[in-house]
């Protein structure tokens, strides 16, 4: 625990409190007076004349992250796993609680143990597909039409499929899927 003030800009969002939250979070992971999976207390006095933005007397606690892709969401949850990229369907080498990365032109079937999958995150866009249909059978956390170019295998990531967000690191105690 780390006391003491660390006054930061961030910029006024229109966007409404969740939007300046997010911001001065940002401002603090940027600065490095916070990293990522920390949990930071905002508190926030803006004036009522914005729009969408009345956060007069505001604390939050918050957890700060990096955000390395957001998608849709096509099966709500959370899941925290190290990524394995998927090009075929062949599920034999994955770890158990990985989180699946899967390329646009992914086109094929999951063979092997499903109940290994923490959390699955598609380049392709749609909720109808095969590992979209799978996810919500299964009730795992899936993301799609994400840009997965930044993930990189092996990596421990979250999923935040009620977001739509995947965050580096472990992030909250909400990690397993029932």
């Amino acid at each position: 625990l780390t006391w003491g003030v660390t006054p930061l800009y961030a910029p006024v969002s229109d966007q409404g409190a969740d939007a300046v939250v997010e911001k001065a979070v940002q401002a603090a992971l940027d600065a490095g007076v916070a990293e990522s999976g920390d949990t930071v207390v905002v508190l926030c006095g803006m004036m009522t004349d914005l729009e969408g933005a009345n956060t007069t007397n505001m604390l939050k606690v918050h957890v700060a992250a990096d955000a390395l892709t957001t998608g849709q969401v096509v099966v709500e949850g959370r899941a925290t796993g190290p990524i394995v990229r998927l090009s075929d369907g062949d599920l034999s080498g994955v770890p158990e609680g990985a989180i699946l990365v899967l390329p646009a032109a992914f086109d094929e079937e999951f063979t092997g143990e499903t109940d290994r999958i923490a959390g699955i995150v598609n380049a392709e866009r749609g909720m109808t597909g095969y590992p979209a249909l799978v996810a919500r059978e299964l009730g795992i956390p899936m993301i799609s039409d994400a840009d997965i170019t930044e993930l990189g295998d092996g990596e421990t990531v979250t999923v935040d499929a009620e977001r739509g967000v995947v965050y580096g690191g472990h992030i909250g105690d909400r990690s397993q899927r029932p």
